[in-house]
């Protein structure tokens, strides 16, 4: 027996493969751990922003509780105590973290003695005293805890004197002088029989009508505080608990008020304290790496820092890194799984060498007896060769299922994977041809070069079909076969294999659809926009017949994504998708152009000829009211139409003619239907040309300001001058404002070039001061764009030091739908300008959203009456008003500028009334600075006859 060396028993190639397949599970287990801490840290993050958000919107409108009561006082006047209780009983039923209610009367001694001998004779028994009931003691000013809403539970406040506790004292002088709602530092509630702290929300009450403008006069002015008692800890669960965020076990929430972070200053806590993580299974210990992150968010409010602190509790680390640990394992296997497959095939192959070699010498020896079979081992061999060759064959063509047809093409047999995965009756096919059961292949030319090629007896590949199957729907198949022949090359049939392909067909289907739609609204996109709109074009050179080409854009749709989100705009974008198309005919076309425009295309037949009818029944369906976040909304649409006669205009301009019809509709007034007309090509192409010169006309320095005198009826001195804004352009000549206004407000370049106009309008006053003319105002207008602005405050402060222009003598002019979409943030915007020193006014006053409500609340100087009023004053109507305005603006202590006056009629008219100061064309027109100059040297006033009269 010959000798052969003993294998190892592990091969090199084993050991190579099993370090490979560790190396790469490796790195796949690093890779997706990455990732699962990532989706951790994520999911963390955004729960914990949501608590934080939600804690602070929440203390926001605690704030508007206390900011509500304190206008209670300022609209009433002098409220009751029955008043106090009434308005503020609603509001404890619907916010149960609120202890109480009061109102602090602030008293002199005298004044203390005298209120506390009146309120016995109510509440007997009753006195006025200071923290830890000690007697009232002597001081310049008391507050007096004296309206108290419930009383009941709240007894050991009533009569107490704020103004003897530190804290409490120090949060109202600070709250005086700021004028502003201010928190106490945290306290034991005098109320409070648990262990939780509370604080009060204090506001300043001033007497009606007093100047507040300074702290000092806020002290003046100050007779009282309204309060909010709050239980801080149920302010937090009431918030969580409104959010819906109390749910999450998995979350350590605390939330702190102070200057940082530490236990005393803790008053919320929801969660397991820390230093007691949650306990592992005990299959699991070995695995519980916890995951660590704290999200801090420090935010202000009421004067305090309020931290929302979140931590997530530990958690076993299988139940997030189950797919990590399923890889590892997973790689682990296959590793040695297929070194051991691998160890196996080398071990294998040493053992059949050995075998070769052994019969081999075998074979050798018993040759002569083998002769004798040669003859019957090639019978077989060959009988082998075709049954490998016909295995081979359908092994390359295997799918599905394998068919069989004779000579004729009918079926003689099919695997079931035919039947059950397509749907199909096996009594349709065996024994006849495919075209008998599906007849429209004779029809087809698909189907008639594939009984062509049958007939040639060629192979092919891939067919795609399509039947009908039992179960109603339409399936899709592919066959592939080749042709059978006999030794002597006689054609005997075909055999093949076959696969459903219902599910790559249909997803085909998908994308070609998802390619040619928009994804909100199932409308064509533009790809197949312009597709339908050259068969449309294509039609109308036919027939002879105009088609249209409608270009739709709704009115209002930024401010219901601005007001309600993203959702509820996408909701009406799908409401109105669905009213286009139920406006217009099967045969026309409504596409999504972009955001909030669309596209119809509309086609004329000999027997329906097109109308306005069209965009009427389009602008009523759109004009319907729709019902967003359970509130009905209006929207109106501009419409602008291009008409295409076979004129030789080409088809793809129709729709930029629609858009240059739909902005001339939008700039009359939106809600109206406008047809092109060359004339408006002209008019894009001149906005174009501004828009083009405009954004450089800054940086060559084109822009001038012009000066328009504001003139003191009293005196008839120039008091003030109103800056105005002039494009000095090299080609254009001097352009006048309403042709570059509005496109900078559209185009945002307004905010550089307001910036501009303040910069150079406080300089030129500054320079005329310097000069010795006085100290002049100067009227520089705000546009809406600017008054978004979230640096606007510090870039008017800055101007305002860079040039030394004292701020009472800037007057920022303001329209009145300027700040009617957020009155809360306006009031909040105004009373910050307010505090720069400078003064405010009404712009155009009577044209826009006039209210007594932003009279009242909004920090305002000056009231400007539209120039419209002042040129008809003769007209009874007009005169009216003008003289409503005058005295209601008098009455708000509120000073009264007219625009606008052009005649001496005018002039006494506006006098004659109590008008403060005038502006207008009757003294002068706007004129560049060297002509005010002039002005102010020669000191021209207004006619003395004038005056006299």
């Amino acid at each position: 027996m010959p000798l052969f060396s003993k294998s190892p028993p592990i091969s090199l190639a084993a050991m190579l493969t099993l370090v490979t397949g560790l190396a790469v599970t490796g790195m796949l287990f690093v890779a997706v751990s990455a990732l699962e801490y990532g989706k951790m840290e994520l999911a963390f993050q955004q729960r914990a922003q949501a608590r934080a958000a939600a804690i602070r919107s929440g203390l926001d409108d605690t704030l508007e509780l206390v900011t509500i009561i304190n206008d209670l006082f300022k609209s009433v006047g002098p409220v009751t105590r029955e008043q106090f209780g009434d308005f503020t009983r609603p509001l404890l039923a619907r916010y149960p973290f609120v202890q109480a209610f009061n109102f602090h009367r602030v008293l002199t001694d005298e004044q203390a003695r005298r209120h506390e001998a009146a309120l016995r004779e109510r509440y007997p028994g009753y006195t006025m005293f200071d923290g830890g009931r000690r007697p009232l003691s002597p001081r310049p000013l008391h507050a007096i805890v004296d309206y108290l809403e419930p009383m009941h539970g709240n007894e050991a406040a009533f009569g107490l004197d704020v103004m003897s506790l530190g804290p409490m004292s120090n949060t109202v002088n600070q709250a005086v002088a700021a004028g502003a709602t201010l928190a106490t530092p945290l306290l034991r509630l005098a109320q409070e029989r648990g262990n939780q702290q509370g604080f009060v929300l204090l506001m300043p009450v001033y007497r009606p009508g007093a100047q507040t403008a300074t702290a000092e006069q806020r002290r003046a002015a100050w007779i009282g505080n309204t309060g909010a008692v709050i239980r801080s800890t149920d302010l937090i669960q009431k918030i969580l608990h409104a959010a819906g965020l109390l749910d999450d076990s998995s979350l350590v929430v605390r939330v702190y008020v102070g200057d940082d972070v530490r236990p005393d200053n803790l008053i919320y806590s929801l969660g397991q304290p820390a230093g007691q993580p949650v306990a592992a299974k005990p299959l699991q210990r070995w695995l519980a790496f916890d995951y660590h992150d704290v999200y801090t968010r420090t935010f202000s409010a009421a004067g305090k820092a309020w931290h929302v602190q979140v931590t997530p509790l530990p958690r076993p680390f299988l139940a997030n890194h189950l797919g990590s640990l399923s890889t590892l394992l997973g790689g682990l296997l296959f590793s040695l799984l297929t070194a051991a497959f691998v160890n196996s095939l080398a071990r294998r192959s040493v053992r059949v060498q050995r075998l070769v070699d052994e019969r081999t010498r075998a074979l050798q020896l018993s040759n002569e007896r083998l002769n004798e079979d040669v003859a019957a081992r090639a019978r077989t061999e060959q009988a082998l060769q075709e049954s490998e060759l016909r295995f081979r064959r359908l092994l390359a063509l295997s799918s599905d299922w394998y068919w069989e047809q004779d000579e004729q093409f009918r079926f003689t047999s099919i695997t079931g994977g035919f039947f059950d995965k397509g749907k199909q009756d096996p009594d349709h096919f065996m024994g006849k041809t495919r075209w008998e059961h599906h007849p429209e292949m004779r029809q087809a030319r698909w189907g008639q070069d594939h009984i062509a090629l049958l007939q040639a007896h060629l192979p092919f590949l891939n067919f795609e079909y399509a039947l009908a199957g039992t179960d109603g729907q339409q399936h899709w198949f592919s066959i592939s076969g080749e042709p059978l022949f006999d030794h002597d090359g006689v054609f005997k049939g075909y055999r093949g294999t076959g696969t459903d392909i219902t599910e790559r067909k249909q997803s085909e289907q998908r994308i070609h659809h998802i390619a040619h739609h928009d994804v909100l609204t199932g409308l064509p996109n533009r790809v197949l926009l312009q597709d339908r709109l050259t068969q449309a074009a294509a039609f109308a050179n036919r027939s002879g017949n105009p088609l249209w080409v409608m270009l739709i854009d709704l009115d209002r749709f930024k401010f219901v994504n601005d007001s309600l989100g993203h959702k509820a705009g996408d909701q009406l974008l799908k409401t109105v998708a669905l009213r286009l198309q139920d406006s217009v005919r099967e045969s026309d076309t409504v596409a999504r152009l972009s955001g909030d425009e669309f596209v119809a295309i509309l086609t004329e037949y000999p027997d329906e000829a097109l109308s306005l009818d069209v965009t009427q029944r389009i602008m009523r369906a759109v004009a319907q009211p729709v019902l967003l976040e359970g509130k009905e909304f209006f929207v109106t649409c501009s419409i602008g139409v291009a008409v295409y006669d076979s004129d030789g205009t080409p088809a793809q301009r129709l729709i930029e003619h629609a858009d240059i019809a739909m902005y001339r509709a939008k700039k009359l007034g939106r809600n109206n239907t406008q047809f092109y007309q060359p004339a408006m090509n002209e008019e894009a192409l001149e906005r174009v040309r501004i828009e083009t010169a405009l954004r450089s006309a800054l940086e060559r320095d084109e822009f001038v300001l012009h000066y328009q005198p504001q003139v003191d009826l009293r005196s008839g001195r120039i008091v003030g001058m109103e800056a105005l804004i002039r494009w000095r352009h090299p080609e254009l000549g001097m352009v006048a404002p309403d042709r570059f206004i509005g496109l900078a407000e559209e185009t945002g370049l307004i905010v550089p070039i307001g910036a501009w106009v303040l910069r150079a309008a406080c300089a030129q006053a500054k320079a005329w001061q310097d000069a010795g003319f006085g100290a002049l105002r100067i009227a520089v207008n705000l546009s809406p764009r600017q008054f978004g602005e979230p640096n606007l405050l510090a870039s008017i402060a800055e101007v305002l030091e860079q040039t030394g222009l004292p701020p009472s003598c800037l007057d920022i002019e303001l329209t009145e739908g300027l700040f009617m979409h957020d009155v809360a943030q306006a009031v909040e915007l105004l009373h910050k300008l307010k505090a720069l020193g400078l003064a405010l006014s009404i712009d155009d006053f009577g044209t826009g959203y006039s209210s007594f409500s932003y009279l009242r609340r909004f920090p305002i100087d000056v009231l400007k009456i539209d120039r419209s009023f002042v040129s008809d004053i003769g007209d009874g109507d007009e005169a009216a008003i003008v003289v409503s305005i005058i005295a209601l603006a008098h009455n708000l202590k509120l000073r009264v500028i007219a625009e606008g006056v052009e005649t001496a009629a005018q002039l006494d008219y506006l006098r004659l009334h109590g008008c403060d100061e005038i502006q207008g064309y009757y003294f002068s027109q706007p004129v560049p600075a060297a002509a005010f100059e002039r002005m102010l040297a020669e000191g021209k006033n207004l006619p003395t006859a004038t005056l006299t009269k």
